[in-house]
């Protein structure tokens, strides 16, 4: 970042928001260990939480697994790609391609665009393991479609609308559907955590100061 535009960063905003993005995280993490159905994501911790810029960088981590954090940026900046100018406030983005998330298919991504005044933010951003996802039951498998259900990057909600569609989907390939939709919830949970707490620092010290003063950390 240019000098000037550091020179400009309120100092105090700066601290503020260095704080309230790691609180943001955490919260995060806390509401998706209280609400997941299974002791993999709220035992072991086999998962991340994470708020990232509009672009896809790195903000802050609520952390359960380090190896996740460049998985999660890619997942963005993938989903940035693909859906283009089609990203729309109340969308929560979802995928387990593991040749963007850099993981197996149990490892479920979901990407929810922050937007303040109708402009793009941040993305509050949840993976965790799922401890079923349809394919082989043990043994070894040979290739990615014997692991299980494989999901492209899709709109999990549209504009605040559950696509029903993907999420049957979803259901029918789960052996336990009970645990599978609970973590599915936990996850949203999660991730419109991010968006109402995150959305709360924008209003209050403004859009452009929150961004300067998460760029000024960065």
């Amino acid at each position: 970042m240019d000098t000037i535009t550091r020179n400009r960063v309120d100092p105090v905003v700066t601290e503020i928001v260095r704080n309230g993005v790691m609180a943001v995280t955490e919260e995060m993490k806390t509401n998706l260990m209280r609400t997941a159905y299974n002791t993999i994501i709220y035992e072991a911790l086999d998962f991340t939480t994470g708020l990232f810029t509009p672009d896809g960088r790195t903000v802050s981590i609520g952390l359960g697994l380090p190896t996740f954090i460049r998985g999660m940026a890619e997942t963005v900046k993938a989903k940035l790609r693909h859906f283009g100018d089609d990203i729309r406030p109340g969308d929560i983005l979802v995928t387990n391609d593991s040749y963007i998330t850099g993981s197996h298919l149990n490892h479920v991504t979901l990407s929810l665009p922050i937007f303040h005044d109708k402009k793009l933010s941040g993305f509050a951003v949840c993976m965790a393991h799922w401890e079923d996802i349809g394919g082989v039951l043990g043994g070894v498998t040979t290739d990615i479609f014997s692991e299980g259900l494989q999901l492209p990057m899709m709109k999990l909600h549209r504009e605040g609308k559950p696509n029903t569609d993907l999420i049957d989907v979803i259901r029918m390939n789960c052996r336990i559907e009970e645990k599978a939709m609970g973590d599915l919830r936990a996850q949203v949970t999660a991730v419109k955590t991010g968006e109402k707490r995150f959305g709360e620092l924008l209003s209050r010290y403004g859009r452009d100061e929150v961004l300067d003063a998460i760029e000024d950390i960065m």
